[in-house]
């Protein structure tokens, strides 16, 4: 774990037991009376942009050799209107075949283009956990969460590799990127 990356110590996460139940939320749009800071949204960063990660080591049962899973999945998704007056930001999490976990968190963004950085200012965030498929954890953040762990300054730039743009993110000017990439 990076040591300034508040994102992770809120860490919760996705598998497909609870996939149907994300994306059935994801259709909703809460009620949010958010008066944080915004600006206007870079246009090239306006829309959805996710990142996924999926680990090779698949988990067998040593018994019988039955495929079981991955033994981590992780997955992040920004979500940003033009104006920046409403983003979502995602973070699901699967660690092995028993864990998974996600949090929702709504709010703002304000960009420092000259500095190539924004800023996510979450008013409110939802966490969902689930041990073996059974929903453990259904609640929201509480205000001190969402201060200290949601609320987070992002530095971005853009690379493009053939015909695909993608979004760089880091947690630091100088750190190692995670790369995004539009979606539908």
């Amino acid at each position: 774990m990076y040591s300034n990356e508040k994102n992770y110590l809120c860490a919760t996460g996705f598998s497909s037991s609870n996939q149907h139940e994300l994306q059935k939320d994801s259709n909703k749009t809460p009620a949010v009376n958010c008066s944080l800071p915004s600006t206007t949204v870079p246009a090239e960063m306006v829309g959805n942009w996710a990142n996924g990660y999926n680990s090779s080591t698949h988990i067998a049962d040593a018994y019988n050799g039955q495929y079981l899973g991955n033994n981590w999945q992780s997955g992040k998704y920004f979500h940003l209107t033009a104006d920046g007056k409403y983003a979502e930001f995602y973070y699901m999490a699967n660690t092995g075949v028993s864990a998974s976990s996600a949090t929702r968190a709504i709010g703002t963004v304000t960009f420092d283009e000259e500095e190539g950085s924004f800023v996510f200012h979450a008013c409110s965030a939802h966490y969902r956990g689930w041990q073996n498929g059974v929903k453990t954890i259904d609640r929201d953040a509480t205000a001190q969460e969402v201060n200290d762990l949601l609320t987070q300054k992002y530095y971005y730039s853009f690379e493009t590799t053939g015909s695909t743009t993608w979004m760089e993110i880091r947690f630091d000017p100088a750190g190692t990127p995670t790369s995004f990439r539009s979606v539908e």
